[in-house]
């Protein structure tokens, strides 16, 4: 899965990262519930990744979000790329403690516009991606002090196996066991 997430950045000029996983300390103003943000640059993208928010360490809850990224900045710097937007997520969120017998079974899912038409964009299991208990090991590495920390994920690849702007991006987390989901869209103007 990493190898085609880093053969989709490759073929639109961006070098993958340094290490796998990579952790990238952003700024915590970048985090919005908004449906609308403007656009820096032509090549920009969204991207669906679980987030987690950790209120502490025994409090724990699941969302959606998108990674929102200016891909021309990136091609100089991911960290640059990755401040250049803002880092979407959903304004409902599960606690982690209901998911944990199921949590292979989750599904992401986004979707973009393509000629006016919405078309689905990524789609995959959280199985494809680390683990909250990891992904919270890796984030200690880098603050200890977990508390109210927003964590995103990393990302699914895309469907055809390509980067694509779009002025929209809609994207969602999917319980088939509980038969629930969380959704949350923008416009990118």
């Amino acid at each position: 899965i990493i190898k085609r997430e880093v053969e989709e950045l490759s073929r639109i000029g961006i070098s993958g990262p340094k290490n796998v996983p990579e952790i990238y300390a952003l700024q915590p103003y970048l985090v919005t519930t908004s449906n609308y943000i403007r656009r820096i640059s032509d090549l920009h993208s969204g991207e669906v990744e679980y987030v987690l928010l950790v209120k502490n360490e025994d409090d724990v809850y699941v969302t959606v979000g998108s990674d929102h990224t200016d891909r021309e900045a990136e091609r100089c710097s991911i960290l640059a790329g990755k401040h250049m937007y803002p880092k979407i997520v959903a304004r409902k969120a599960w606690s982690l403690k209901e998911l944990e017998d199921h949590w292979d079974e989750l599904i992401l899912r986004s979707w973009i516009l393509e000629n006016e038409e919405k078309v689905l964009y990524q789609e995959g299991t959280v199985k494809l991606l680390l683990t909250p208990e990891k992904l919270i090991d890796l984030a200690r590495e880098v603050a200890p002090d977990l508390r109210n920390m927003v964590i995103f994920s990393g990302t699914i690849p895309t469907v055809k196996g390509q980067i694509k702007p779009s002025g929209y991006f809609e994207m969602e987390i999917y319980d088939p066991v509980l038969n629930r989901s969380i959704d949350h869209y923008y416009w990118i103007e």
